[in-house]
């Protein structure tokens, strides 16, 4: 469970970094934007592998939320439901509320 826990918390800030490096209409944190890097590595080309990194990365954090949330799950036999309090015994409990005097 806790490798599994790293693991989310790797992609996580992964995922934060690969956002960060994208370009917002060719300014901001991009790299590349002279085309200097030549190739893959492009501006265009930056741009692709860019945006297919974040959509995998993306892609593994949504698949390892819903692999943490099975497993932490499957050790236990509690229902959220039943950690609830009851509506009627709240309701029960509470008394009339009093209008106050006028001063």
């Amino acid at each position: 469970m806790t490798t599994l826990i790293v693991i989310q918390l790797i992609l996580a800030i992964f995922l934060v970094i690969l956002v960060l490096l994208q370009g917002s209409d060719n300014e901001g944190l991009g790299f590349g934007g002279g085309g200097s890097l030549g190739g893959m590595m492009s501006a265009r080309g930056s741009a692709n592998l860019l945006s297919r990194l974040t959509a995998l990365t993306a892609t593994l954090f949504m698949i390892m939320s819903v692999v943490l949330t099975i497993a932490a799950s499957v050790g236990s036999d509690k229902n959220i439901l039943d950690s609830l309090p009851s509506i009627n015994n709240e309701l029960e409990s509470t008394s009339e509320p009093s209008i106050p005097e006028d001063n």
